[in-house]
């Protein structure tokens, strides 16, 4: 592992998404979600992705400068074409016209269709939420996911995040796939040469099993069986049913998490869905803040099970890792540093320069996340 300042990252992957043709506000937000990513502990959805985003535009599949355009709208909801963009430019973007219609409805409900790859949905929820909102983010994905009952994958995972502004901070983050594991998840299982637990996957069989490689063949679990299936649909009704883009059964793998090489030729655009609720509408946003603390405090004082420490609320250990890695910095797998190596000689960049715990407090704490 080498550690890094978030800064430093953060400019690091901007100047490999500028090089490949990516306007600089969107390059910087592509970069920020990223980094975020690694610094919360989703490492699923963070720097190791860089490298396939980078694939992506190179060839095309994914725009770099997309044209995005509305394609209807009123005063408490939008639907935005996304050109074929990434989903974090154009969904932090979406939010921005979400929460402005939310202040003046009370509630604003958005759709992106024709996006490529999501994120991680917990980075659009958090957003919302500082800025005094509630919100939900969701996205369709390709299928990977056994449906309760059945046998061979026909669901997508389907992403989803809610956030509530507390009094201080974002409270009651939740962000999950409606899956046992996401498929990224497994892939990292793989290159470290480890077992799944028992219950995650079956193969293409729908046999159940503990090898990495027979799940990618195979398919991942709905997590709590029929209610995760259940979550799933609702998802992709949401995110590509009322948008019009793909739905899961037409939805391409982007390739980042299967086995084989990844089709740089194919159509990997899904739907995105956005909800934003004005707290302000409900008493005062104040009062609502105050009472999502509340309930977030209330958990944390249940006394903890025998060998637990303390019992947490939802995001509570994101955030903790978050403040963690501005502190001493974002330790990143030496696989992806070589990968870091491998970019910044075919782009011509310099290398991010990693950092000592001891000397991570001297860069300061620069958030790549709440610059915006």
């Amino acid at each position: 592992m080498r550690t890094y300042t978030v800064p430093e990252l953060t400019d690091f992957a901007r100047e490999a998404f500028q090089a490949n043709g990516m306007r600089e506000q969107d390059a910087t937000q592509l970069a920020r979600s990223l980094v975020i990513a690694d610094a919360t502990g989703v490492g699923t959805h963070g720097l190791t992705r860089l490298r396939p985003y980078l694939a992506q535009l190179a060839s095309g599949q994914v725009n770099a400068a997309p044209r995005e355009r509305v394609l209807s709208e009123s005063p408490s909801a939008v639907l935005v074409d996304a050109d074929r963009g990434f989903g974090v430019p154009v969904g932090i973007r979406t939010l921005d016209r979400l929460m402005t219609k939310a202040t003046e409805t009370g509630i604003a409900f958005g759709g992106v269709t024709r996006v490529a790859h999501f994120g991680a949905a917990g980075y659009f929820t958090r957003y919302a939420a500082r800025h005094g909102f509630l919100a939900i983010a969701m996205s369709s994905t390709s299928p990977s996911v056994v449906p309760f009952g059945g046998r061979g994958p026909r669901l997508g995972n389907s992403p989803m995040s809610f956030a509530a502004p507390g009094i201080e901070e974002p409270e009651l983050v939740m962000d999950m796939a409606q899956s046992v594991s996401s498929r990224g998840r497994i892939k990292l299982f793989q290159a470290q040469g480890r077992e799944l637990p028992e219950g995650w996957a079956v193969d293409s069989e729908g046999i159940p099993t503990t090898d990495p490689s027979a799940a990618l063949a195979g398919g991942v679990l709905a997590s709590g069986g029929h209610k995760g299936t259940a979550l799933s649909l609702m998802v992709e009704m949401l995110a590509s049913g009322m948008t019009g883009a793909h739905l899961s059964k037409d939805i391409r793998h982007a390739g980042f998490t299967s086995a084989g090489l990844p089709d740089l030729t194919a159509d990997v655009t899904v739907g995105n869905a956005y909800l934003v609720l004005n707290t302000a509408v409900f008493g005062t946003g104040a009062a609502v803040r105050g009472r999502a603390t509340e309930i977030a405090e209330h958990v944390r004082a249940s006394a903890p099970a025998r060998g637990i420490d303390r019992v947490l609320a939802p995001g509570d250990p994101e955030r903790e890792r978050l403040a963690h890695a501005h502190e001493h910095g974002v330790p990143i797998e030496q696989d992806t540093v070589r990968e870091f190596a491998a970019i910044a000689g075919e782009l011509g960049l310099n290398m991010p320069n990693p950092i000592n715990d001891d000397q991570a407090g001297t860069h300061g704490h620069r958030s790549a996340e709440t610059r915006h």
